[in-house]
């Protein structure tokens, strides 16, 4: 399941999120047009997306950086270590950061 929603109306970017079952594999084909679909959903009315995957999951991290999220950085929570990833909209002219990221991605 791939999908993605918004915590309050003052956020202005979507948080992404996917959960996967261990038959992932027999339907990767339908998850990946799916997950490229919804991005570029997203592209029509947002700056960008924003992701946080557990860094066990390196198959998810795979998938994020596929999608064309960038690893802005990690958090440990526990025994876990957590990636923060964001996506900025090819389309648009915003970063993520524009005062410490002065170029267009």
């Amino acid at each position: 399941m791939v999908g993605g929603l918004w915590f309050d109306d003052d956020q202005t970017w979507p948080q992404m999120f996917a959960m996967f079952s261990d038959k992932i594999k027999e339907n990767f084909h339908a998850m990946a047009r799916g997950s490229r679909m919804l991005v570029n959903f997203f592209d029509q009315s947002h700056a960008g997306l924003s992701m946080t995957i557990n860094g066990d999951f390196e198959f998810v991290l795979d998938w994020a950086a596929w999608l064309d999220f960038e690893a802005v950085g990690v958090a440990t929570m526990g025994p876990h270590k957590y990636v923060d990833f964001v996506r900025c909209n090819p389309n648009g002219k915003n970063v993520y950061d524009g005062t410490s990221r002065p170029v267009v991605h």
